[in-house]
């Protein structure tokens, strides 16, 4: 793990602080050159408020990077527990029994 990835990690852990809603599955995120790139993962209870939640975090989390950057935010809703594909950094992760 490079510094910049550790440090997009904390970045991103600071900016889910408060911002968890309990539909939300899994948060990854990647740098793309000049993109900050996450991937939000809720179940089928999210509602627009979650998203509106973690949309929050998305803005405090790009605030941490230069005016360079841009934010490119996903958010997927999966209805059944299947395999999900994660960015290359995995910063949450809920428990599934």
């Amino acid at each position: 793990m490079t510094q910049e990835e550790a440090g997009l990690m904390l970045a991103a852990q600071r900016a889910l602080l408060s911002r968890v809603p309990q539909s939300l599955i899994a948060v990854s995120v990647e740098l793309d050159f000049d993109a900050v790139r996450v991937r939000y993962i809720f179940d089928d209870s999210a509602t627009e408020n979650d998203k509106q939640l973690l949309s929050e975090a998305g803005t405090e989390l790009i605030g941490e990077f230069s005016e360079s950057y841009r934010i490119e935010e996903e958010f997927l809703v999966v209805s059944e527990r299947s395999d999900m594909e994660h960015f290359s950094s995995l910063v949450f992760l809920r428990h599934e029994p």
